[in-house]
């Protein structure tokens, strides 16, 4: 056997080099072998997998960690689970944050965290209490619980990813804060909602939802699919917020943000004779074909959803039109995920609606995107259902009465129903109560 080739020892090389014990070549920001293996450096940022393993003498700890000792209490008195964290690159029992470059990390949060609070707090609402708890309440909270910290910082990479594609850096950020976000986010979760924890729950389950939202416009591998995640990220929210509304309905911080959406007021439409009937003709041969202890969820999801759409297209405003993913029924993201047609289509006209806010860069492409590729899923038989939705997604220029067509509910008898018109407050009030009495006791 030859005698192995020996090399000079490099001492400033990348740690996943050392890790390997292979020799560095130093390149900056990108050494070569990380480059030719398509894996992250730390010579460029402060997320990087770490190549120990458990168990390995001298190995750090299987998990996200601060990457100096100036992190808040919480996330050193947090036991961390690797278990919970989301894949990012390798294993995510592989996943640590780098402390082998602190200034550069601190330099990168600390651009991250301004670029949050004057630039992308702003984008989550139009209203100015909404804005406000954004950008100084929620950041304040984050101090002291890791999980809203990490998010934030994810969805601002995400913000400043959308600004500059081309930059790594933040690619590597986004995915990197939100897995560490993810895996806090579920060992807080699973310790149970409490007054000490609510808001912060509450507002990293916001930006978990922003997120999965903002993540569409970058997926563009293979073909289409449903975006679940948006769906189920929102229907989070709400969940969050119904099992900890004890505390957060007395909530300084959140209760602007919550105040902000208005309460809910749909009209059934018995009659049929509102602008998206149509989308609901044929139902009931379709119940039908259901099993019996299906059909009056099934029913219920499918006009509930059609409900909201009119609501939201006779005013749509932001606020309005984004409850959508959170409001709609379980059993609805079931038939989604199933491509039940009918749901697709009324899933595409929520989509067609975000047009009128595609100025969002959260929401920018959104319409177009889901909506055409949906159309792509469904069977010739329903497109003449889409006719609406396509016209709006792919609508250039601004939104004349002509195209988004007049709400014929102003001519129509409304018969809203009476928990469905009230204070946003007393709305999730009752919500809760109806929630809590359908806990089985333990």
């Amino acid at each position: 056997m030859p005698p192995r080739r020996s090399h000079k020892k490099s001492k400033a090389g990348c740690q996943r080099c050392k890790n390997r014990k292979i020799k560095c070549d130093e390149v900056h920001p990108v050494c070569g072998n990380c480059h030719k293996h398509g894996v992250s450096c730390d010579f460029e940022g402060p997320l990087t997998p770490s190549e120990n393993t458990p168990g390995t003498p001298g190995a750090p700890t299987p998990s996200f960690v601060r990457n100096d000792s100036t992190s808040h209490a919480s996330s050193t008195s947090t036991p961390r689970s690797p278990s919970t964290a989301l894949p990012f690159n390798q294993n995510p029992s592989q996943m640590v944050r780098a402390n082998f470059n602190p200034a550069s990390s601190r330099l990168l949060e600390l651009k991250l965290m301004h670029h949050f609070t004057a630039i992308t707090s702003q984008t989550f609402s139009d209203t100015p209490e909404q804005k406000l708890a954004w950008q100084l309440a929620i950041p304040s909270l984050a101090y002291d619980e890791q999980c809203l910290m990490d998010a934030i910082l994810a969805v601002s990479a995400l913000h400043l990813r959308a600004l500059q594609p081309g930059d790594q850096a933040l690619i590597r950020a986004s995915h990197g804060y939100m897995a560490s976000a993810l895996a806090q986010y579920s060992l807080l979760l699973n310790r149970g909602v409490s007054a000490f924890n609510a808001e912060a729950l509450f507002s990293t389950s916001a930006l978990i939802a922003f997120q999965a939202s903002a993540s569409r416009r970058f997926d563009e591998d293979g073909g289409y699919t449903i975006p679940l995640a948006w769906f189920h990220s929102f229907q989070g929210v709400k969940t969050v917020v119904m099992a900890s509304w004890q505390w957060l309905r007395t909530s300084d911080r959140i209760y602007p943000i919550i105040n902000s959406q208005p309460a809910l007021s749909l009209n059934l439409d018995p009659e049929r004779k509102s602008f998206f009937a149509p989308l609901l003709e044929g139902m009931e041969e379709q119940l039908e074909a259901l099993p019996e202890s299906q059909r009056a969820e099934t029913r219920q999801a499918y006009e509930h959803s059609v409900a909201f759409l009119n609501w939201s297209h006779q005013l749509p405003a932001r606020n309005r039109i984004l409850g959508f993913a959170a409001t709609v029924s379980r059993r609805f993201v079931e038939l989604l995920d199933q491509q039940d047609p009918r749901a697709l289509v009324i899933a595409s006209c929520f989509f067609a609606l975000t047009k009128v806010v595609d100025d969002v860069w959260w929401l920018q492409g959104i319409a177009k995107k889901e909506v055409n590729g949906i159309c792509s899923l469904l069977p010739s038989s329903w497109w003449p259902k889409m006719e609406w939705p396509l016209r709006i997604a792919n609508h250039e220029g601004p939104m004349d009465e002509q195209t988004w067509g007049k709400s014929g509910e102003s001519e129509v008898a409304v018969k809203v129903e009476p928990w469905m018109a009230c204070d946003v407050r007393d709305h999730i009030d009752l919500l809760a109560q109806i929630m809590n009495e359908q806990v089985p006791p333990d």
